[in-house]
C-alpha cells in the first residue's frame, strides 16, 4: 500500500492506550478548533457556516469552551444569541397554543432544537422521562409567586429547554410570559458579552472584569444547554 501521513499517524497512535482512531479524531478536532479560535473567528466564510448551523452541537460547544479562549467564544455566541433573539422576536403567538408557535419558530429557524433522545439507550429513555416531568412541573410552578420570582432572577432556560417548555404549554398567556422573560435575559446576556469584549481592548483592560467575566460561558450554556446534556 502507498503510505500517506494518515498511515503513519495511525501507526504512532497504535502505540498509545485506547482506540487509535478515537485518539486521532479527537486530536484533529482539537486542532481544527484551535485554528478556528486563533485565526478564523472573524473570517466571513467560517462565520457564515456557523450562522447557518446556529452554532455547534452540545459536545463541540463545550470542547471549544475548554480551550479557554473567552474573547473568541464571546464574539461567536453574541452573534448566535442575536440570531436566536431576532427569530424569537419575529414569531408571535398569533394562534391559540404554544405548539403552533413552536412549529412556526422551528420552520423559521430550520433547526430542530428540542432534540430527541436515542430510542435504544435506557438512560436516554430515563433522561427524557425525568426531563418531561420537570418541564411540566416548571410550567405549573409559574402559578406560584415564589417560583415565578425565582425564575425571573435565575439564569433561565437553555434554548432547547425553553422550546421544550413552550411545546408543553397549553395556554398562550403562560407561554408568552415565559418568552418575554427569556427574551429579556437574552438581551441582558448580549450586553454582558459586548462589555466582556470591550474590556479586552487594552485601553479598558485596567477596569477588570465584573459579572460579565463568565458571560461567554453562560452564553454557550444558553444556546446548547449544560455540558453533556444533549
Amino acid at each position: 500500500m502507498e503510505k500517506h501521513t494518515s498511515y503513519f499517524n495511525i501507526l504512532d497512535a497504535l502505540k498509545e492506550d485506547g482506540c487509535s482512531i478515537c485518539s486521532l479524531v479527537k486530536k484533529t478536532i482539537r486542532k481544527v478548533m484551535e485554528d478556528f479560535l486563533y485565526e478564523n473567528v472573524n473570517d466571513p466564510g467560517s462565520r457564515k457556516e456557523i450562522r447557518k448551523s446556529i452554532g455547534f452541537c452540545n459536545t463541540h460547544a463545550w470542547q471549544l469552551q475548554r480551550l479557554g479562549d473567552g474573547l473568541g467564544s464571546s464574539i461567536i455566541y453574541e452573534d448566535l444569541i442575536n440570531i436566536a433573539l431576532s427569530r424569537l422576536e419575529k414569531v408571535t403567538l398569533r394562534r391559540k397554543n404554544a405548539e403552533d408557535f413552536l412549529k412556526e419558530f422551528l420552520k423559521e429557524h430550520k433547526r430542530y432544537y428540542y432534540q430527541k433522545p436515542n430510542k435504544v439507550c435506557p438512560l436516554c429513555k430515563t433522561k427524557r422521562e425525568v426531563e418531561e416531568r420537570y418541564i411540566l412541573t416548571f410550567i405549573e410552578g409559574l402559578q406560584e409567586e415564589e417560583f415565578y420570582s425565582s425564575f425571573k432572577d435565575s439564569f433561565g432556560l437553555c434554548l432547547s429547554h425553553l422550546l421544550g417548555v413552550l411545546k408543553k404549554c397549553k395556554e398562550g398567556k403562560t407561554a408568552g410570559l415565559i418568552l418575554r422573560i427569556e427574551l429579556g435575559k437574552m438581551r441582558s446576556l448580549i450586553g454582558e458579552l459586548k462589555e466582556f469584549q470591550r474590556k479586552h481592548d487594552y485601553r479598558f483592560s485596567h477596569e477588570g472584569f465584573g459579572k460579565e467575566g463568565d458571560s461567554w460561558i453562560r452564553a454557550i450554556e444558553k444556546m446548547v444547554g449544560k455540558d453533556g446534556m444533549f
